[in-house]
């Protein structure tokens, strides 16, 4: 009877966000139009080998004119076996030309850790990015995807990955 209970999955839900700021040139602290702003969300389950983190699912907003954005609140219902969410959420920030957040040297945010790849709710940050002025700076940049099916989430990145690649 246990391992049947053990067996069976669960229906987990979560409402997370909303996450809000602004993207800025990390030098003149000017504002940066369309710069993509990516989140994603995790379970986490405890399996035989240890524990397990899975994306459960993915956002991105583009910054307006002024820089900022805004993410709605986002529920995620989901079936995971003895699965629990991770309320960390994580944030890649990216626009062509500049260093990318998190992954770039110089890049930062005004959270209280300044370079961590994970996003507050309901705090308004500014993420900093530095603008890439030399082939081995760009050759450098990396932009922090979570991959796997929440790549499909994340159609706005890609297609700036893409034109920065190129």
């Amino acid at each position: 009877m246990t391992l049947i209970l053990f067996m069976e999955g669960c229906a987990i839900t979560h409402k997370f966000g909303p996450f809000y700021g602004k993207v800025v040139d990390a030098e003149k602290e000017e504002p940066i139009e369309g710069a993509v702003v990516a989140v994603w969300f995790h379970t986490e389950s405890t399996t035989l080998g240890g524990r397990v983190w899975q994306v459960a699912d993915a956002v991105e907003t583009v910054t307006n004119a002024n820089g900022e954005f805004i993410i709605p609140p986002h529920r995620i219902n989901l079936f995971r076996i003895m699965a629990w969410w991770d309320d960390e959420c994580h944030v890649s920030v990216f626009k062509p030309g500049y260093g990318a957040y998190p992954g770039s040297l110089k890049a930062y945010s005004s959270w209280r850790d300044k370079g961590s790849p994970y996003i507050p709710e309901e705090e308004y940050i500014t993420y900093y990015l530095p603008k890439l002025l030399t082939y081995d700076q760009r050759r450098k940049n990396y932009v922090w995807t979570p991959g796997g099916k929440a790549d499909d989430k994340l159609p706005m990145l890609r297609k700036l990955m893409d034109e920065w690649a190129r």
